[in-house]
């Protein structure tokens, strides 16, 4: 999966996002910089930042605890790290079951009331990346149930997608 740029850019942005927020440390914040920059260019990491804030600002907002991800560099994807590129991917390519199913995974019964803000933040951000021509692969919902169904493995369970 980090053979693909958009979900390679993606997925290093919310890691290295939460991680700033979590951990308040400017080096999170500069190893993002870095990695957009060196990757997607300087206009693509001056236009995406402040979407990828905005978006995971709105996950934190909605879920204050139990946000799971992985290092930058890990090459394993936890199932809320799925979540997040199964979210992203329906909003590009518009499909809303999909869209539905992993908010629904993603934010816990009683955040309710700020799915409307996640779904607004994931747009946006998803229309960054797709304007850049930074198309997420399509998501089935089959696949994203299996990883939602995946026995009485814990949510923080790794899934090496690559």
């Amino acid at each position: 999966m980090f053979d693909y740029k958009p979900e390679r850019l993606a997925l290093t942005g919310y890691r290295c996002a939460m991680a700033g927020y979590d951990h308040g440390d400017a080096s999170c914040w500069d190893e993002l910089w870095s990695s957009y920059v060196n990757d997607g260019g300087l206009g693509f990491a001056c236009n995406a930042m402040g979407s990828l804030q905005y978006f995971v600002r709105a996950i934190r907002a909605a879920v204050p605890e139990g946000n799971t991800y992985y290092p930058r560099n890990c090459l394993r994807v936890c199932r809320q790290e799925c979540l997040v590129l199964s979210l992203l991917s329906a909003q590009q390519h518009r499909h809303h079951k999909e869209a539905a199913y992993a908010l629904q995974h993603l934010l816990p019964g009683e955040a309710v009331d700020q799915a409307e803000q996640v779904v607004a933040a994931a747009t946006r951000f998803a229309q960054c990346l797709e304007e850049e021509e930074l198309l997420l692969l399509p998501v089935p919902l089959d696949v994203i149930q299996s990883i939602m169904e995946a026995g009485s493995c814990p949510a923080h369970c790794p899934y090496k997608l690559n």
